[in-house]
């Protein structure tokens, strides 16, 4: 006797995912497996949403499945929303197969997808979704002698689930502690509800979205009920993979990089999802043997401090052309939104998936030119909406205006979440410029000015900024449009070697008086020591693209002119050295009055 098809299927999915989205607040309030974050259930209403969005009924209906599939890579994120998508990209590849199901054959689909959900993580753990998942399908199993009706399997077997849901308390040290259930295991028992729910023709919730209209995507609101542990591992990483060769020996190859390893998909797409502290290596690892079509990482650490060990009521917020070292990030909890970087097809995170040290190497092999853009909307509208949440105000600081359209993606967001709340500013600069500005708003928002202070202070300093870098060569900067063609030319053929800078606007420009000099450096230098003695320099900093000599150099000169040491020496991001060049070195600094640029 038939009892599901493909049309039913998905009015199960649907009405499943509806389930989900309604309870998402509930499940983030009891999330402290594997890490107690409070983004389960957003995770799994994220999930969700996209497979309401990017899902239809249509004809053939393998169709419908394959959009479903997709939906599940696209969409997951976090443990339980991998596991989740792992389970129904398993029931759709089961469908694929089989049409039309009936009893003995529903049942073997849930089986197999369960079994499929716990191969994908590296170390099951029982207590979570994988328990409930794996004796959901045993009651099914059980139920399939007394009845093969559809809703005969799922009422009786639903029970089953809330049973191994509430055992779940105990199965875990850190649920048993807390008297609460697995987060990821109540999602999909509310899934399960949604199908019985639909069977039955009954309305899930009164109150669930009923339109795709309804249906729109955010991060929730990470609940900070518990007081966990610190993170063991820094990030919370994943790819979506176009995958070249052998899945499996990637698998085991990234496995080894971190724990809490979730993997689903095939030998031609597949997402990995895994808690890490190297996620540049997985990167790379990742690109030798495909491409990287997406990538989230969340730093774990910082959102515990947001939740915990929050140091003050505003925020700030930088982008990845900021130049200043990890460790200020940490002291002041600064909040950072990579840029991208495109290379021979993979898609990489400014500083987090592509590091200085490994970015020049791979310049050097680059079949085709590399590209950077800015960060996604969805990434930046993301991040807002969750400080938000903790903070009163948010200050974010960005790359000058005429170098990317960060800044510009930034006010569009901020626009349209909470514009009175979230202030968004053009530092006019990069760099280790746009560093010192951030350090001295940092140290401000610490010391507890208002935030009206601290904006008027650093909309105050912007105009006291400058940088000077000395580049090998001006090719990078004229592929990626930061110097014209025509200066470019006129540079190669009298054979210069220039020093670039912003002018007052935050556009580039060339110092014409250095660029017959046989050393720009020293050149640099001289000028430097120029600017000091009519504007003195009270802050400075020392950058470099893999020129550590040069940097050096830089450190001695001007420890000796301005008779201090550098607040920190430290190298650009891959997104800046692709546009200065292997060899370039900068000195940026804070002036004690109005930087008159030079104009040439």
């Amino acid at each position: 006797m038939q009892l599901l098809d493909h049309r039913t299927f998905y009015a199960l999915m649907i009405a499943g995912a509806k389930e989900v989205i309604h309870r998402e607040q509930e499940l983030n309030a009891i999330n402290v497996f594997p890490v107690a974050d409070g983004d389960t259930g957003s995770n799994l209403a994220h999930l969700m949403r996209m497979i309401l969005r990017e899902s239809r009924w249509c004809e053939p209906s393998v169709h419908m499945l394959d959009s479903i599939k997709q939906a599940c890579l696209k969409g997951s994120r976090g443990n339980s929303g991998m596991i989740f998508s792992q389970f129904i990209i398993a029931m759709c590849d089961f469908l694929r197969v089989h049409p039309a199901l009936n009893g003995a054959q529903f049942v073997e689909m849930c089986e197999h997808s369960a079994a499929m959900s716990r191969r994908s993580v590296q170390d099951p753990q029982e207590g979570t979704v994988l328990t409930v998942m794996k004796d959901w399908a045993l009651a099914l199993r059980s139920r399939l002698r007394e009845s093969d009706l559809l809703l005969g399997l799922l009422q009786p077997s639903l029970q089953a689930a809330f049973i191994s849901l509430e055992r779940t308390k105990d199965q875990l040290p850190i649920l048993h502690r807390h008297g609460i259930v697995d987060a990821g295991a109540k999602g999909f028992v509310h899934f399960l509800q949604g199908f019985v729910s639909s069977l039955s023709e009954t309305a899930v919730s009164e109150e669930q979205p009923t339109s795709l209209t309804e249906l729109t995507f955010s991060e929730g609101n990470a609940s900070s009920h518990f007081l966990a542990e610190p993170p063991e591992l820094r990030y919370c990483a994943e790819f979506l993979i176009d995958v070249k060769n052998d899945w499996e020996k990637l698998q085991h190859k990234v496995a080894a990089m971190g724990n809490s390893m979730v993997a689903v998909g095939n030998s031609h797409q597949g997402k990995i999802h895994i808690h890490t502290n190297v996620p540049d290596q997985i990167a790379e690892a990742i690109h030798e043997r495909g491409h990287i079509v997406y990538q989230k990482v969340d730093d774990m650490q910082r959102q515990y401090d947001m939740l915990h060990r929050r140091q003050a009521s505003v925020a700030l917020v930088v982008d990845s052309a900021c130049d200043i070292p990890e460790a200020w990030l940490d002291r002041y909890q600064i909040y950072r939104i990579p840029l991208l970087l495109e290379l021979d097809g993979s898609v990489y995170l400014d500083k987090v998936t592509l590091r200085s040290q490994s970015f020049y190497d791979k310049l050097e092999t680059l079949s085709e030119p590399a590209r950077t853009s800015q960060p996604a909307q969805e990434t930046i509208s993301a991040l807002y909406e969750q400080l938000l949440h903790h903070y009163d105000h948010v200050i974010s600081i960005h790359l000058a205006k005429p170098l990317s359209g960060t800044f510009d993606a930034c006010r569009q967001a901020a626009s349209l979440i909470n514009a009175d709340r979230i202030h968004v500013i053009d530092s006019r600069t990069l760099s280790g410029a746009y560093g010192l500005l951030v350090l001295q708003t940092a140290e401000a928002i610490k010391a507890g000015k208002s935030v009206d202070d601290v904006r008027q202070s650093l909309l105050t300093a912007i105009p006291r900024s400058e940088i000077l870098v000395s580049v090998p060569t001006l090719e990078h900067m004229i592929r990626g449009g930061r110097v014209s063609p025509m200066q470019g030319l006129l540079a190669k053929w009298l054979r210069m070697k220039p020093i670039v800078s912003l002018n007052h606007e935050g556009k580039s420009k060339l110092y014409g008086k250095t660029l017959f000099q046989r050393s720009n450096l020293r050149k640099m230098l001289k000028h430097l020591a120029n600017l000091h003695a009519r504007n003195p320099i009270e802050q400075y900093v020392v950058l470099h693209a893999e020129a550590e000599v040069e940097s050096r150099t830089c450190v001695e000169a001007m420890t000796r002119l301005t008779g201090r040491a550098p607040v920190y020496v430290t190298s650009v991001s891959p997104v800046i050295g692709l546009n200065a060049g292997k060899g370039a070195v900068s000195v940026a600094m804070l002036l004690s009055n109005t930087n008159m640029r030079e104009e040439h």
